[in-house]
């Protein structure tokens, strides 16, 4: 005799069984949230980059440097290759993982005559108002796995999720990537980080920073009030505005303005004097010289070749 029994009680297969469940007599109708929650999670996912790498002769990346609210994960696939890490060079071999935080420095190489292939993510996880819970957990900077071909498979999880092109293909990379992470950090179990405060103050203003201005990109933005808004005088926080994002306040804010005007472009019919103006360009002429400058072709030009 099978007898399977409501409210998550045991199947009967010829033994006693749990006595069924019943519900209580009500002289109202309960809402759902009379009832015991489950589970509630709230997590933001960025990516900034997820795929496998490499595998030719002149492979290499130039200095670069991490943003600060990322953290990255390399895996070596195949063969070896060497990364110089905030100027210590370390020598990775297959199977090994290096963890990469952020506002670190690095550039990799390789044998040329023996290219490797990686296996690399470049990622924050959002939660309980934290912007990268994961920069809150003490990784090593370098691991050897013991069963290097369970990364591989739960990478390729990710990699399949990708791949997909149904109206939930956002949903299979999301949990999939977060299937994979479980999985890294049951494998690596990092401890939970005795973080440097006043570090991640400074780390923490910049970003409160970026977000001020990503707010105001349409708006003038002066150093003075940006820097205000921070609650520093303007020059240390251009000093530590640099050394954290590797630019100039104004800089960085007149990239994130072009980068907007190339979306507009593509993707509305404003004129290019209007797309100027929703970008926080004054003057169309200075915005279509800064433009050129910056994508190689104007912004008439650009938008063109996209149609």
């Amino acid at each position: 005799m099978v007898r399977i029994l409501i409210i998550g009680r045991e199947i009967e297969n010829g033994r006693r069984c749990k006595k069924p469940y019943t519900f209580p007599t009500m002289s109202y109708l309960p809402y759902h949230h009379d009832w015991k929650l489950a589970y509630e999670a709230d997590f933001g996912l960025r990516v900034h980059w997820f795929g496998r790498y490499a595998g030719f002769p002149e492979w290499s990346v130039e200095k670069s440097r991490l943003a600060a609210d990322m953290i990255s994960f390399f895996f070596v696939e195949t063969e070896c290759c060497w990364v110089i890490i905030n100027g210590v060079r370390l020598e990775l071999q297959a199977g090994d993982i290096l963890v990469t935080r952020g506002a670190d420095e690095f550039e990799f190489g390789h044998q040329s005559r023996r290219p490797h292939i990686s296996l690399s993510v470049s990622l924050a996880v959002e939660h309980g108002g934290v912007i990268n819970q994961l920069l809150h957990r003490d990784f090593k900077r370098h691991y050897s796995l013991k069963n290097p071909q369970d990364y591989v498979r739960e990478f390729e999880k990710v990699l399949s999720a990708f791949g997909q092109e149904d109206v939930f293909r956002d949903l299979a990379i999301a949990g999939a990537i977060m299937q994979w992470l479980a999985y890294l950090l049951r494998t690596l179990r990092p401890l939970v980080a005795k973080i440097n405060l006043e570090t991640r103050s400074v780390v923490d203003r910049i970003l409160a920073a970026e977000a001020w201005a990503m707010a105001r990109l349409k708006d003038e933005i002066s150093i003075g009030e940006w820097s205000g808004a921070m609650g520093l005088n303007a020059d240390y926080f251009g000093r530590i505005f640099k050394r954290e994002t590797g630019k100039r306040p104004m800089e960085w804010v007149n990239e994130r303005r072009l980068q907007m005007a190339a979306q507009l472009l593509n993707n509305t019919r404003k004129s290019v004097a209007d797309v100027a103006e929703a970008c926080g360009f004054a003057c169309p002429f200075y915005f279509s010289r800064m433009f050129k400058k910056h994508f190689g072709v104007a912004p008439q030009n650009y938008r063109q070749a996209r149609m």
